[in-house]
């Protein structure tokens, strides 16, 4: 890789959260407009989408870290049945639906959740390329994070160019423990939503992935989000629904894919990462 070079993960968040998720996300990874996604084992619908990651070994399936639960009406919690889970969740069993309650977990409950969350997913038969978080919780409890991948041997979402509010010192402790323990993760992360204004339609999603993609820095850089299928089933789970759809539709687009091709950006997997973090490469 030369110091001008970009690299993009074309990246879906949020797989196994429901039935039109899955799909779309499926569809997506088997005709190559995306490179990769996590799933969250929690959720209802996470058999469905780990059975298609066994049943396709070249499908990029990483495991998406959770600990809030931020719907109003479908819930999830912990996987972990043989420890305390107390602190992690509110009084019905449920994550909580902010980060302010994440915030004040405790650390031993939550190396022991996630630690069960990947034996889930290995259990349901997914050889994990990577780890991430749901809705960035892992934030608060980053360099227990750093040290479960490491355990694993796998690359993890994390950044040297971190959102607004991340604190500049913490950030250069958790860089030198990720380069101590030998884990690997992009130059930068974009989890901006391509709807930039709520009254966005699909005509400006586009050009702002457009933009996006325009303006890439070289290195490796991890794009985010949230691709489903219109269903009766998201519409009764999210407002936003329609965000997601255009989310599908965008990496789909002919013009989108001509911009990829015309400005020289490699697509690649979060499996090339983990090849490189393991020596196979």
């Amino acid at each position: 890789m030369n110091k001008n070079e970009r690299l993009l993960i074309l990246h879906a968040d949020d797989f196994g959260m429901c039935h039109a998720t899955n799909q779309a996300i499926i569809k997506l990874l088997e005709e190559g407009s995306i490179s990769s996604t996590t799933l969250m084992v929690n959720c209802p619908w996470s058999l469905e989408a780990a059975t298609a990651a066994k049943n396709n070994p070249n499908l990029d399936v990483g495991v998406h870290l959770t600990l809030t639960s931020e719907w109003d009406h479908y819930k999830w919690g912990p996987v972990n049945l043989n420890g305390n889970v107390d602190t992690l969740v509110n009084e019905l069993g449920y994550f909580p639906p902010n980060l302010e309650k994440v915030a004040q977990a405790d650390r031993e409950q939550v190396r022991e959740e996630i630690v069960a969350q990947i034996e889930k997913a290995i259990q349901m038969g997914v050889d994990p390329t990577h780890l991430d978080s749901h809705m960035g919780a892992y934030l608060f409890f980053m360099d227990i994070h750093l040290e479960v991948a490491a355990e694993y041997n796998l690359p993890i979402r994390f950044t040297k160019n971190p959102p607004p509010g991340f604190h500049v010192e913490t950030l250069s402790e958790l860089i030198k423990l990720a380069d101590h323990k030998g884990v690997l993760y992009p130059d930068h992360v974009i989890g901006l939503p391509f709807w930039l204004n709520e009254g966005d339609g699909y005509e400006e999603s586009k050009q702002n992935a457009i933009d996006i993609l325009k303006n890439l820095q070289p290195g490796i850089s991890e794009l985010l989000f949230h691709p489903s299928y219109e269903s009766e089933e998201l519409k009764g789970i999210t407002e936003t629904w329609h965000a997601r759809q255009y989310e599908f539709d965008i990496f789909r687009d002919p013009e989108v894919k001509k911009v990829l091709e015309e400005e020289n950006i490699k697509v690649i997997g979060w499996k090339e990462l983990r090849d490189k973090q393991r020596g196979n490469i």
